[in-house]
């Protein structure tokens, strides 16, 4: 195990077994240079970098030795949190993310949040481990990271399990559910209170139909059941404007996004609908 280049006392980039690492060990980067010996007996952890995405190792002499501190400290935790292993590319990733961050917000900008509801509910625990870093951050560093950072740090995560194979298409999740909340918003003529529970069950719903449907394992389910059918037709007589919502909305999926469904899944997602409705005060009088 060979130094390519001293990240700081504490983290160095190696070559390992073939491959670029990051390591990770009290004092195993104090006074090493290019070319030294690794004592490996100081290793604690070991982040490969993924082949592919080596031009980030261009990033090393801009990033300080603090920042990439914080992003390891911030990586451990995420990985026994998500159960997942991180590569070293997404440490310099995240390093470089946080020096940005120092000098962005020393003057207090105020930034928007990205799919702030939507990525709080596609990806839960992601956005958990996002909150604990960026609290954490904040009070061991001293940093003043805004609220709106937490989804800049989920899409951290979810973009490195993207890069893993382990998810896919959280852009174009997100923006189908922001289409559908948007949708429903318009037939309401007031904004969705989108940190209520009846919201949160309606966008999980969602998600995982919307996921299926990405990954071509949804079916359209239709049930052909005499006492569902009777309960169904009855449903959709008795809340007529939540069926004309859910109406636009099958309308939106099939013309723009290819996704059917069947009965079943208008049953629930209308009983969906009655809640948002009831809880929203149904549609703004004009």
């Amino acid at each position: 195990m060979k130094v390519l280049q001293s990240l700081n006392q504490n983290a160095l980039l190696v070559r390992y077994e073939g491959s670029e690492c990051i390591v990770v060990g009290k004092g195993i980067g104090f006074g090493k240079k290019k070319g030294d010996p690794v004592n490996e007996a100081l290793v604690s952890k070991v982040y490969q970098m993924a082949p592919e995405r080596t031009d980030l190792l261009n990033l090393l002499g801009d990033i300080d030795e603090e920042s990439i501190q914080m992003a390891e400290e911030v990586t451990e935790h995420a990985q026994m949190e998500l159960g997942k292993a991180f590569t070293g590319n997404f440490i310099l990733s995240l390093a470089s993310h946080i020096q940005f961050l120092e000098e962005k917000y020393a003057g207090q900008i105020e930034i928007f949040q990205p799919f702030h509801y939507e990525l709080k509910y596609l990806y839960p625990k992601e956005h958990q481990v996002a909150e604990w870093s960026v609290n954490y951050l904040n009070k061991s560093y001293q940093l003043n990271l805004p609220e709106a950072e937490v989804s800049f740090f989920t899409l951290h995560f979810v973009n490195a399990l993207i890069d893993q194979g382990e998810m896919s298409n959280v852009v174009e999740l997100s923006d189908i559910l922001n289409e559908i909340a948007e949708l429903v918003e318009q037939e309401l003529g007031h904004p969705l209170k989108r940190e209520s529970i009846d919201f949160s069950r309606f966008i999980i719903h969602l998600r995982y139909f919307v996921i299926r449907n990405l990954n071509s394992s949804q079916r359209k389910n239709e049930i052909n059941d005499k006492e569902f059918q009777q309960l169904y037709t009855l449903a959709l007589s008795l809340y007529p404007f939540e069926n004309q919502i859910l109406y636009k909305i099958k309308t939106m999926l099939q013309e723009d996004h290819q996704m059917n469904f069947g009965n079943s899944e208008d049953f629930y997602l209308l009983l969906h609908l009655v809640r948002i409705v009831s809880e929203e005060g149904g549609k703004e009088k004009i």
